[in-house]
C-alpha cells in the first residue's frame, strides 16, 4: 500500500474547502439577490396594487358625485317641469275664467231691459233707453234723427214685462238736450199720456194705471260706462224694438203692428274712426258691431263687458251695408256725452 505525505493530503482537502465555501457563498448571495429581487417586485405589485386601488376610488367618488349631480338635475328639471306645467295650467285657468267672464249673461242683462223703451212718431218709429240725468231729471235718450222734423208729441209705449203693462207716455219734442251737435243722440222729456191713461183706466181698472214716472227703470244711466276705446273682440249686446222683431194682425180689418223689445249680440268687430280722425270732432272712434241690427234698432242701447264687468258702450245708429255683410254702427258712449 502506497504512502502520501501528510502534507499532500492536507493540500487536497484545502482547495475542497475553498471551493465548498466559494460555493456556498455563490448559492448563497444569489440566493440573498433573489430574495431581494422578489421583495422590491412584490413592494412595486404592492405600490401599483395601491395605485390603481386609490385611481378606482377616485374614479369611484367621481361617478358616485356625477350621479348626484344627476339626479339632483332631473330634480331640478322635474321641479321645473311641474312649475311650467302649473303655469300653463294657471293661465289657461285664468284664460278660461276670463271668457266666461266676458260673456253676457241673461242674468246680467234682466235688470236693465225694462229701461229701454219703444219711441213712436208721426213719421216714423224708433228706441230710446230712460235716464234720470243732474239737472236735466227723468229724460228719454234716443237718437236724434228718431224726432227729427215730427212735431208735437211721439208716443212711448212702455211695454210688457212679465206680463204688466208699465203704461203710456208722451215724449215731448221741445224739451230736448245734447251733449254736442256731432252726435247722432238727444234727450228728451217725458210725461204721463193722461188721455190715454184715463182712457185705459176707465175701460179696466185702477190696476192698470201708467207707473209714476219717478218710478221707471232708470237703471240704465246709472250703468258704468265702458272705457273709451273697446278692444276688437268684445261682446256686445244691443237691446231696442227692431222692425225684424215686428208682428203684423188684422182686428177687424184693421192693421195692427206689434213691437217686441229684442236683444241680439255679437262682438266689436271694427272701430269706426271717421269722426275721430278724419273730421277730428269727436275725440273716440265709434263702433262696428256684428250683434244683429234692423231699423227700429236706432237709439236703443249697446252694453259691452270688460274685466270690471257690465259696461254702457252706446247708441245703436245706423248700418253698414257691404256687398256681401251688414254691420251696425254704436256711437261711443263717450262721444255721446263729449262736450268742449
Amino acid at each position: 500500500m502506497k504512502n502520501y505525505p501528510k502534507s499532500q493530503k492536507g493540500f487536497i482537502q484545502i482547495p475542497i474547502l475553498i471551493a465548498i465555501i466559494v460555493g456556498v457563498l455563490v448559492i448563497g448571495g444569489g440566493s440573498y439577490f433573489g430574495y431581494t429581487q422578489f421583495k422590491n417586485y412584490q413592494v412595486q405589485q404592492a405600490e401599483k396594487e395601491r395605485q390603481i386601488q386609490e385611481l378606482a376610488e377616485a374614479q369611484q367618488e367621481i361617478l358616485e358625485k356625477s350621479q348626484q349631480e344627476i339626479e339632483k338635475l332631473k330634480e331640478e328639471v322635474t321641479e321645473e317641469q311641474a312649475a311650467f306645467q302649473q303655469r300653463i295650467s294657471g293661465m289657461e285657468e285664468k284664460i278660461k275664467e276670463s271668457s266666461q267672464k266676458l260673456e253676457i249673461t241673461a242674468i246680467e242683462l234682466e235688470s236693465y231691459l225694462s229701461g229701454v223703451v219703444k219711441i213712436s212718431c208721426k213719421e216714423g218709429e224708433g228706441s230710446g233707453s230712460l235716464w234720470n240725468i243732474p239737472e236735466q231729471g227723468y229724460r228719454i235718450l234716443t237718437n236724434q234723427h228718431v224726432i227729427e222734423g215730427e212735431s208735437g208729441a211721439c208716443s212711448l209705449d212702455i211695454t210688457k214685462t212679465n206680463n204688466r203693462a208699465y203704461g203710456w207716455y208722451n215724449v215731448l219734442l221741445n224739451e230736448q238736450y245734447r251733449w254736442n251737435y256731432v252726435a247722432d243722440v238727444v234727450t228728451v222729456k217725458l210725461e204721463i199720456n193722461k188721455l190715454l191713461n184715463d182712457a185705459i183706466v176707465s175701460m179696466t181698472s185702477k190696476q192698470n194705471e201708467s207707473t209714476p214716472i219717478s218710478e221707471l227703470n232708470y237703471k240704465i244711466s246709472n250703468l258704468r260706462k265702458c272705457p273709451p276705446n273697446m278692444s276688437l273682440g268684445s261682446p256686445v249686446v244691443l237691446i231696442g224694438y227692431p222692425v225684424f222683431a215686428e208682428r203684423v194682425d188684422y182686428y177687424e180689418g184693421e192693421k195692427v203692428v206689434s213691437s217686441f223689445r229684442t236683444v241680439t249680440n255679437g262682438i266689436i268687430s271694427a272701430h269706426d274712426m271717421s269722426f275721430s280722425l278724419i273730421r277730428s270732432e269727436l275725440p273716440h272712434s265709434n263702433y262696428f258691431v256684428s250683434a244683429k241690427i234692423d231699423s227700429g234698432n236706432s237709439g236703443g242701447i249697446a252694453l259691452s263687458k270688460d274685466e270690471s264687468g257690465l259696461c254702457l258702450l252706446g247708441i245703436p245708429t245706423w248700418l253698414s251695408i257691404g256687398n256681401y255683410e251688414t254691420q251696425g254702427i254704436v256711437q261711443n258712449i263717450h262721444n255721446i256725452i263729449y262736450t268742449e
